[in-house]
């Protein structure tokens, strides 16, 4: 073996160990993947969805503890309640969800779906997983389902601003959301109401209000590349 070889080696080893974390919930070492994947991003939808030139990022998004079966996005994290959470996670009906312990992509979400509900997790959490489920259905080609969750998604977001306790950006950031996902489905008029009620004074919003107005004004479905900012 080179010098240069050993070196690599050595450096994957590395990696894989720092990816090697305790479960929060039953406290088994687990591996971390999702959140320490890299990428290269090729483009940023107007949904913002990461495109990449690797792999898909959702297929790595959630990870799931072999152990115990908790499913999240980043392992580091202490869930919130986790009493509750380890409750749902302990339950029978729960565990027996893990007939199959290599879930695809798209059943790993619905049982993260399964646990959100039951532990009451917030709208927007809610709001943004099924936004990313409607863009698995988008993957297969399955515009009703996709455009069932773009409502599931539109519909949460709107909760959270009934919710309240928001900054400025982020409810700016929700009712893009609200105007994007409208538009994707074809709502034209939705969308534009809600666009009409980002925050103008804050730059970001600006450039996302000029993309998604020409958008609309198009009536254009289809999901779109971020412009790229001009060096």
């Amino acid at each position: 073996m080179t010098e240069r070889e050993f070196e690599n080696t050595s450096f994957v080893q590395e990696e894989e160990r720092q990816s090697i974390v305790l479960c929060p919930i039953c406290g088994e070492p687990v591996n971390n993947h999702s959140a320490e994947e890299l990428y290269t991003v090729d483009v940023v939808e107007s949904d913002f969805r990461i495109r990449t030139l690797d792999d898909d990022v959702l297929d790595t998004w959630l990870v799931f503890c072999h152990h115990c079966f908790y499913v999240t996005h980043d392992f580091t994290q202490i869930p919130n309640e986790i009493e509750k959470v380890q409750n749902v996670i302990e339950s029978g009906i729960y565990r027996d969800r893990f007939a199959d312990t290599n879930p695809t992509t798209l059943e790993l979400f619905e049982h993260y779906l399964y646990m959100l509900v039951e532990v009451k997790a917030l709208p927007t959490v809610f709001a943004d997983t099924y936004l990313r489920i409607s863009w698995l259905y988008d993957d297969d080609e399955n515009e009703p389902l996709a455009s069932e969750y773009r409502e599931k998604a539109i519909v949460n977001f709107a909760k959270a601003l009934l919710l309240g306790d928001l900054e400025d950006k982020d409810i700016s950031m929700i009712y893009y959301y609200i105007a994007e996902l409208s538009r994707r489905k074809g709502e034209f008029d939705r969308a534009k109401k809600s666009l009409l009620k980002m925050d103008m004074e804050i730059p970001m919003f600006k450039q996302l209000f000029d993309m998604q107005f020409v958008l609309i004004r198009d009536r254009n479905k289809s999901a779109v590349a971020m412009p790229r900012e001009e060096n």
